[in-house]
């Protein structure tokens, strides 16, 4: 096979070109190749972070369970006298439900102690009137209870008085007494 010179070039430049094709499609290849390398590190180190994060909280939690353990104990501990409490309050709370239940009878007698109270209420008001009636009564007895006080007080001296003009009177009499004792 001859070539012309003409096709010779042609060859060439189809080589070259074709070459120059390959070359772009290997630049390609590489920058795809080191992006993907890219991602690829990014991904790892991502999971690498994550997988770290993971064991960090693994150890942080076990170390930690020694102490929650200590804590659902105290809880439990803590459960065991609720319970205890809550029967305590239970038959406190059924004692008090059976004494709640004498309320309503309670309300119904009260309710029928009612009319009676207004009755006393009334009955009471007319004690009361009748007392200060009263009082007004020991207030006018006392005002003359005074007065004849008063009277009598001038009634003893005046009889003081009395006797002693009598005494006088009688001087006669006692001397006819000395006398005649023994007259009837």
């Amino acid at each position: 096979m001859n070539l012309t010179e003409e096709q010779h070039n042609e060859i060439c430049q189809v080589v070259a070109d074709f070459r120059h094709g390959m070359e772009i499609r290997n630049n390609l290849n590489l920058r795809v190749a080191r992006r993907v390398t890219q991602i690829l590190r990014a991904g790892m180190l991502g999971l690498g972070t994550l997988t770290v994060i993971l064991v960090m909280m693994l150890i942080a939690f076990n170390t930690r369970l020694v102490a929650m353990s200590a804590v659902l104990e105290t809880m439990n501990q803590k459960f065991s006298s609720m319970s205890e409490s809550m029967g305590k309050m239970q038959v406190v709370i059924q004692a008090m439900d059976s004494n709640v239940a004498y309320l309503p009878v309670m309300v119904i007698e009260t309710g029928k102690m009612q009319p009676a109270v207004r009755d006393l209420h009334g009955e009471i008001q007319a004690i009361s009137g009748r007392v200060s009636h009263l009082q007004g009564n020991m207030t006018a007895i006392t005002g003359n209870v005074e007065q004849m006080t008063q009277t009598f007080r001038g009634l003893d001296s005046t009889v003081q008085y009395m006797g002693a003009d009598i005494n006088k009177i009688s001087g006669p009499s006692r001397m006819f007494n000395n006398i005649m004792p023994f007259l009837p």
